[in-house]
């Protein structure tokens, strides 16, 4: 499996011409990691860019659209993640009581 990808390579699997994609990179302000002058696509970079591309070239919605949705999803893992610690709390204080009451 390969770690990396060229910006072609990432272009032909969105099916996006390579402005578009350079236009979807800057306008979302993603990081790509640069190797001399050539980029290095993640398997994360593309789920990103694959995101903004379903938003923008399926779902229909404009780029200041597509970043305002990518905003919510942002705060609703983070609010994901703030119930998933406090449910761990909940648990271990369930599972000490349950040992004290042995």
């Amino acid at each position: 499996m390969k770690l990396f990808f060229t910006t072609e390579e990432v272009a032909s699997h969105l099916n996006l011409p390579l402005p578009t994609l350079e236009f979807y990179i800057k306008s979302f302000n993603v990081k790509i990691q640069k190797v001399g002058k050539n980029r290095r696509y993640s398997h994360s970079d593309l789920d990103k860019l694959q995101k903004i591309v379903n938003l923008i070239q399926i779902e229909g919605y404009t780029i200041e659209g597509a970043k305002e949705k990518l905003k919510e999803k942002k705060a609703e893992g983070e609010q994901k993640k703030q119930v998933i610690a406090r449910l761990k709390e909940v648990k271990r204080s369930l599972e000490w009581l349950m040992t004290s009451m042995e």
